[in-house]
């Protein structure tokens, strides 16, 4: 594989991100011992690289480290590089986040004949996006008519061609991601889509295999070069869809600076990360689970919230007085 691949990574031995981007660099090694892997930093995650960190990271073939403002919040950091990452490393390259693990060989990136090209966000048309609601109010504040669009990226996985229009686009993006900031849009994506727009649809469309998100992308699961399993949540005791979704899996890799013999198995078979008991939901349903009034209710559910009972009891009266109610109905005819 002659492209390159590339993580940014802004971390500190309070989090796992660094521990994330190692099973992912190990994966992409797994399969491609000979690929290339730039790790973009910045300068305070880079003093951090000692001892068990400095091992992890390591295993990239260089390191870039960029002066950032350490003051400013690690999540801004990251974005900051990110939005600017081709501005920053030389060479055509893939860019890959780090809740990722590679399952396939990425050579065929090679042949691609596209400047930039990204999959759908959550692999459906625009009008189909379970967070379509949520992306038109950014699209409001970033001022641009999103409505309009047909195509919505999802920016965890993005090939680059090393050319003009594509530094012009990182510029461009970094820019917006920065005013985007100043109007409580901190997400990268609402400004990547906002510069695809500005600049005549740069962005092409890469087939789902090269980023298929654990989340919405089970049809493309088998054929997945790139599983995007959305960042380690603490899921509050709750069982997580996925192994590398479970934070203590984590935590013991970056206890022992080594992967599990569990996690190596999914660099092959990513089905065996899936957990035992699972529930898939389609159509209409993913958008009633994603609505805020129901995310609220499940939290309040998993944290035995008292509120949640008292709905819950409700609920369960007003359907036996419906019930008693159809029966006596029932009678009467």
């Amino acid at each position: 594989m002659k492209t390159k691949i590339v993580y940014v990574l802004v971390s500190s031995e309070d989090d796992i991100y660094l521990e994330q981007a190692y099973v992912s660099m190990l994966s992409a090694k797994h399969h491609m011992p000979d690929v290339h892997i730039t790790l973009l930093t910045d300068s305070k995650t880079s003093e951090s690289l000692t001892g068990t960190r400095k091992k992890e990271s390591a295993i990239a073939d260089e390191i870039i480290v960029i002066e950032l403002d350490p003051s400013i919040s690690a999540q801004k950091r990251s974005r900051l590089l990110k939005t600017n990452v081709r501005n920053y490393v030389q060479g055509d390259f893939l860019f890959i986040d780090c809740d990722t693990i590679i399952v396939k060989p990425l050579d065929e990136i090679d042949e691609i004949d596209v400047d930039m090209a990204a999959c759908w966000d959550t692999h459906v048309p625009f009008k189909d996006n379970p967070y379509r609601s949520m992306c038109l109010k950014h699209g409001t504040k970033l001022e641009w008519p999103i409505e309009n669009e047909t195509e919505y990226f999802n920016s965890g996985v993005i090939f680059v061609r090393d050319i003009p229009a594509t530094h012009n686009f990182f510029t461009r993006w970094n820019k917006n991601y920065q005013d985007g900031t100043l109007k409580r849009v901190s997400m990268d994506q609402p400004s990547l889509a906002k510069t695809n727009y500005e600049l005549g649809h740069q962005i092409k469309t890469l087939p789902d295999c090269w980023n298929c998100e654990f989340k919405h992308g089970l049809r493309h699961f088998k054929d997945a070069k790139i599983i995007h399993y959305l960042c380690t949540s603490e899921n509050n005791g709750k069982m997580p869809p996925f192994l590398l979704n479970e934070k203590k899996i984590l935590l013991q890799v970056k206890q022992h600076g080594e992967i599990t013999p569990q996690i190596e198995k999914l660099f092959d078979d990513p089905s065996k990360g899936i957990a035992p008991l699972t529930c898939l939901i389609s159509g209409s349903d993913v958008l009633f689970f994603e609505d805020p009034l129901i995310v609220i209710l499940r939290s309040w559910y998993d944290k035995g919230k008292k509120a949640y009972k008292i709905i819950s009891f409700l609920v369960r009266k007003c359907s036996l007085i419906k019930s008693k109610i159809r029966n006596k109905i029932k009678k009467l005819f």
